[in-house]
């Protein structure tokens, strides 16, 4: 997305969206994925007696940031990588847009049905980026995004949008992520939005040291806008009051356990340890002394990242010229009675919760798929949001033909790096359509594994055009001309990187009807390392020891 296509008028949020009906449709969000789950292990025969799984608590942490970006922010050109354990939230989600039928919804992880985590190629609603394993969520956004940007520059037809990744906090501890962030190309992607879902626990325990000043620091150093959404509307108007910057003060300072635990007292344990033991404490006691009981525990779980107001003014905030996070503060398992507590990850609601769940939230356990009532206020928008939403069919291009054969007979011994170095020179001359689509991806050996002819015929890709300060030297054998229609994408020493770009590249033909023959090009000593990755797309990589084109 270059500047001049990326206004803000081209993102401005839906007008006229009520902040109540986007509450009314985030309770069914929140309702529909605990559900989805719960249906898996409580209502399901299963003879085994085996868990069948799911995250109600990840779930939960997530469902206000979802209900606010698709009903309200999202655009058909944008895409989505949302974090898999919250792939419950996405088909609650597709459910009420008319996406997903109903009969998938006691489908979760079973064979056939629902994916463990959100699947493009076997999820039966949409899902833009398949994720999995730790880490190729939070950057394939990153790699779809070069992807885009190369069709619709070089062939054309990709249109613009936002790519989105929904991360985990816990997630951020995979050393891949920081190696994507760095790299010195992502700076100049605009159309990439993380949010970050700092709930502060992890799969065992509540986080001592969430260390957010951290990480908000070093995606800064990378060129990122920072965005952090701390508090809700509720929060910050009691900051306001007389005693308010202490309470804030108190908030801030408070680890995090302490604050973890505070979600799980009542009231009047909450009156009497709020305060704490420090000089504002009576200022903080004679603030909330003012607040009824109700109000003063909504007050406490009153984060950013729960608060739909908080939330749009965040995204009205994104600046499509640099790569930008939003550092969302939530409470794992959000108004569920898991809420904060620390072993909540992988728990599962009994059916006593679940039926007290169903009492606060309006709803019948016994029929827990129903939709809104036809013509209400939350219908209209489902239906309106579907209709914004939908994308046009893509047309499947037909791939250009490559020679089975170019004539060329090896004369002696030669290494497969260079074989591949001469195939791809050849392939420009004899199929220039089908070597058009080539698009070779290295970590940082370009020249040592014979992509030099290659790289000096093709350029290398770039955001945007460089100049070459070494093109007028004669001993330069390699010129390494950076231009967005350049054929070569260079990673750094991030083998499990250039496997995730691949994967993007590959699947462009699934989105935007163009297809690309992406080549992996590295040491084979490197070759495992980069394919612990794991990725869901069809790809295959080159090596100094073979190499071959991944089918279209």
């Amino acid at each position: 997305m270059t500047a001049s296509t990326s206004s803000a008028d081209l993102h401005a949020p839906v007008s006229g969206v009520s902040t109540d009906t986007l509450a009314e449709i985030e309770q069914r969000v929140l309702w529909l994925s605990t559900s989805i789950i719960h249906h898996a292990n409580r209502i399901r025969p299963n003879p085994t007696g085996l868990k069948v799984g799911g995250h109600q608590a990840s779930c939960a942490s997530m469902v206000s940031i979802m209900t606010s970006l698709w009903f309200e922010q999202l655009r058909p050109g944008d895409r989505v990588s949302v974090k898999p354990h919250a792939s419950p939230v996405l088909h609650g989600i597709n459910y009420l847009l008319g996406e997903l039928d109903e009969k998938y919804l006691t489908t979760l992880r079973e064979f056939g049905g629902l994916q463990s985590y959100p699947s493009r190629s076997k999820d039966p609603d949409p899902v833009d980026y398949s994720t999995g394993s730790v880490g190729i969520g939070a950057t394939a956004p990153i790699w779809g995004a070069i992807a885009r940007r190369y069709v619709d520059t070089a062939i054309g037809g990709a249109g613009t949008g936002r790519q989105y990744s929904l991360v985990g906090d816990a997630e951020l501890d995979e050393g891949a992520v920081w190696e994507a962030v760095l790299d010195h190309s992502v700076a100049e992607l605009g159309e990439i939005v993380w949010i970050v879902d700092l709930n502060r626990q992890s799969l065992d325990r509540v986080v001592p040291n969430i260390a957010a000043g951290r990480l908000e620091a070093m995606f800064a150093a990378a060129g990122w806008q920072v965005i952090t959404v701390k508090f809700g509307t509720l929060l910050e108007s009691l900051f306001t009051r007389p005693g308010g910057a202490a309470l804030r003060t108190r908030i801030l300072d408070m680890p995090n356990p302490e604050y973890q635990r505070m979600l799980r007292r009542t009231a009047d344990e909450v009156r009497t340890r709020l305060p704490g033991d420090g000089p504002d404490a009576a200022a903080v006691a004679s603030l909330i002394a003012e607040l009824d009981d109700d109000t003063l525990l909504q007050a406490i779980r009153n984060l950013g990242g729960h608060d739909l107001d908080a939330l749009r003014a965040a995204y009205a905030q994104i600046d499509d010229t640099r790569p930008t996070v939003i550092i969302a503060y939530t409470v794992k398992g959000r108004g569920l009675p898991t809420e904060g507590h620390p072993q909540n990850h992988s728990s599962l609601l009994t059916v006593d919760q679940y039926t007290q769940l169903a009492a606060e939230l309006g709803m019948d356990p016994t029929d827990p798929w129903a939709r809104f009532g036809a013509g209400s206020a939350a219908d209209h928008l489902c239906r309106a949001t579907a209709s914004r939403l939908a994308r046009d069919t893509v047309e499947l291009g037909t791939p250009p033909a490559v020679p089975a054969d170019i004539g060329r007979t090896p004369s002696g011994t030669s290494t497969t790096q260079a074989a591949l170095g001469r195939t791809l020179l050849d392939l420009s001359r004899e199929a220039p359509d089908a070597a058009k689509r080539v698009i070779t991806v290295s970590p940082d050996v370009s020249s040592t594994t014979n992509l030099a002819g290659w790289l000096n015929k093709v350029g290398v890709w770039s955001p945007n055009e460089r100049r070459n300060w070494f093109d007028d030297d004669a001993e330069t054998i390699m010129h390494w001309r950076e231009k967005p229609t350049g054929q070569h994408m260079e990673l750094g020493i991030a083998e499990t990187n250039l496997v995730g770009l691949m994967g993007e590249l590959g699947a462009t033909w699934s989105r935007w009807g163009q297809p690309l023959f992406p080549i992996g090009v590295m040491y084979d000593p490197f070759v495992e390392r980069a394919l612990e990755r794991g990725r869901t797309e069809s790809t295959r990589v080159a090596s100094r020891s073979s190499w071959a084109l991944p089918p279209v």
